[in-house]
């Protein structure tokens, strides 16, 4: 450090010639590069000698300062592709997708939206729902009860009546306003007079309403809003999207590691929103649980989900005849009363039954065969009717699938070698479809769950017809996308998962206290062990039963 004048002078010499001899080194090595070699600079102290050093950059050439036509036009039409893709669909979308018609979009006299609940029917039209057109769509032309039941838990029932009466039909005109519905099984199952003044149930939805209002207001938002994605679940959900997307180059460029860990944060991306959104438990905003689940639609169509999963399976919980999930692979697999007993049957617990069956089951089964037969038989899993799709609709959804094929099976075979692209087109998946099945077999098909379909409330019989698994793991929780809180959830279906470990210890007391009961396994060996206790027992034969 200088000390006085004599020092301040020689220090500013010796920075003054240090500049320049960097100055005059640097300016030979850009005027004169054809002596330059990969022989890297000598730095002593202050002195810095070059000694040939081989720059990264061309000495006079200016090309990489001009601008790549291509790359430019990319950045234009990317963006602008995007924008224009959104448009359409916010302002033509509807006429495609006729799930999303609003009443705006229903000008046709005859294009009529018509439901039936509680034994009375309602020309819904004209009616802004606020949890969007596309939940009132899975209504037309059924009994709605159930779904109008599980999705309103913090509205009054005379508030929901009140809202009702003003759509309501009157008697004697159903048939001149062509209220039919499109399976005339479809009696809507349950018991449902003095629902409103059952303890059990108003329990419930006071826990529920107790519950979200604190959240509310700490908040300061609706209670609705309240039993969405919280801030914190989001962020979530990014990131789990970002490493999903991030591990694509190496995935696409055949490495082994990631041959497994791409499908594996696949499923963890989609199990833990994919799941959520539509069941309309992601956000208030419907078009966000209508249009997110399709980045991640390697489950099945997300239209077909909805016949499956929110208009059968989940109102119509291990009930014959109406829970699609109860009829899948029939010729192989036994897992209720209601499907006839096969000799193929024998032996269906057998490991290697299993694996075959749940390797396939998502790729081929769900995503596949099951999406064709609904679409030409207008039934999905001859159980849940589906509306005839217009050919706008049908032909998107068409589009959509294959390219979903495409994106599973088909790319591998234009970018990597034969033999390992069959390995890349099968394998993930296979690891998929496992993971799908672990996670959702054991929630209800053992001998606790399956056959309790004679309880007609519909609250207790979705306690009685799920089973909770794993509550204490973390692992369970993040793994299985909060499905092992299937009794709460499927209780409070638009509530999203990442409430439910809260609300579920307060459920379990109130269960108790009324006597219903509540299943639980320890983890996913228990749960495992008491399914596979249910599929021995189900390949028994008539006489063994």
């Amino acid at each position: 450090r200088p000390t006085n004048a004599a020092h301040v002078l020689v220090y500013h010499n010796r920075i003054s010639d240090s500049i320049h001899r960097h100055h005059d080194i640097f300016s030979n090595l850009i005027m004169d590069s054809s002596n330059i070699s990969a022989t890297p600079p000598v730095c002593d102290d202050y002195e810095v000698v070059a000694k040939n050093v081989l720059l990264p950059w061309p000495s006079t050439d200016s090309s990489l300062l001009e601008l790549d036509p291509n790359a430019c036009f990319l950045c234009i039409c990317i963006p602008a592709a995007l924008y224009t893709i959104l448009w359409l669909i916010r302002h033509y979308g509807p006429y495609i997708f006729t799930e999303a018609k609003s009443p705006a979009h229903r000008k046709n006299k005859n294009d009529r939206l018509l439901s039936r609940i509680h034994n009375k029917w309602y020309d819904l039209t004209t009616f802004e729902h606020p949890g969007g057109p596309i939940a009132m769509s899975l209504i037309h032309q059924r009994d709605g009860t159930a779904l109008f039941e599980s999705h309103h838990p913090f509205m009054k029932r005379e508030k929901l009546m009140k809202i009702l009466y003003k759509y309501e039909i009157p008697k004697g005109e159903e048939k001149e306003r062509g209220c039919t519905l499109m399976d005339p099984r479809d009696d809507g199952y349950y018991t449902w007079e003095g629902i409103e003044n059952d303890e059990f149930v108003s329990d419930l939805k006071e826990l529920l309403n107790d519950y979200f209002s604190s959240i509310a207001k700490k908040r300061g938002v609706t209670i609705n809003q309240a039993a969405k994605a919280t801030p914190a679940r989001w962020m979530l959900i990014l990131s789990l999207m970002a490493s999903t997307i991030g591990t694509l180059p190496w995935f696409i460029h055949g490495n082994w590691a990631f041959l497994v860990v791409t499908p594996l944060l696949a499923w963890v991306t989609g199990v833990n929103y994919w799941h959520d959104g539509l069941h309309f438990s992601l956000s208030t905003d419907w078009r966000i649980n209508a249009w997110l689940p399709y980045l991640f639609p390697f489950i099945c169509s997300p239209w077909m989900w909805y016949h499956e999963h929110v208009i059968g399976h989940h109102a119509y919980p291990n009930v014959e005849h109406k829970d699609p999930d109860l009829a899948h692979a029939p010729q192989l697999m036994r897992e209720h009363p209601s499907i006839k007993w096969k000799p193929t049957h024998v032996g269906q617990a057998q490991w290697h039954r299993v694996l075959f069956v749940w390797s396939v089951a998502v790729g081929v089964g769900l995503s596949l065969l099951n999406d064709m037969k609904a679409n030409r038989k207008l039934s999905y899993n001859n159980v849940v009717p589906c509306s005839s799709l217009s050919r706008p609709r049908i032909t998107a959804h068409i589009l959509g699938r294959m390219g979903y094929f495409s994106l599973m099976h088909i790319w591998p075979f234009f970018v990597l070698p034969l033999w390992k692209a069959v390995i890349w087109a099968t394998l993930p998946g296979i690891i998929i479809s496992v993971f799908f099945m672990v996670n959702t077999q054991i929630n209800h098909l053992t001998n606790t769950c399956a056959h309790a379909s004679d309880n007609t409330n519909f609250y207790k019989h979705q306690v009685v017809t799920a089973q909770n698994f794993g509550t204490d793991s973390l692992f369970c929780y993040y793994f299985s996308g909060g499905l092992n809180y299937q009794i709460e959830h499927h209780l409070f279906p638009n509530v999203n998962h990442c409430h439910l470990p809260e609300l579920a210890k307060s459920v379990r007391r109130i269960c108790e206290r009324h006597g219903v009961p509540y299943h639980h396994a320890a983890g996913y060996r228990d749960a495992m062990e008491k399914h596979f206790a249910h599929t021995v027992e189900m390949e028994k034969g008539p006489a063994n039963e």
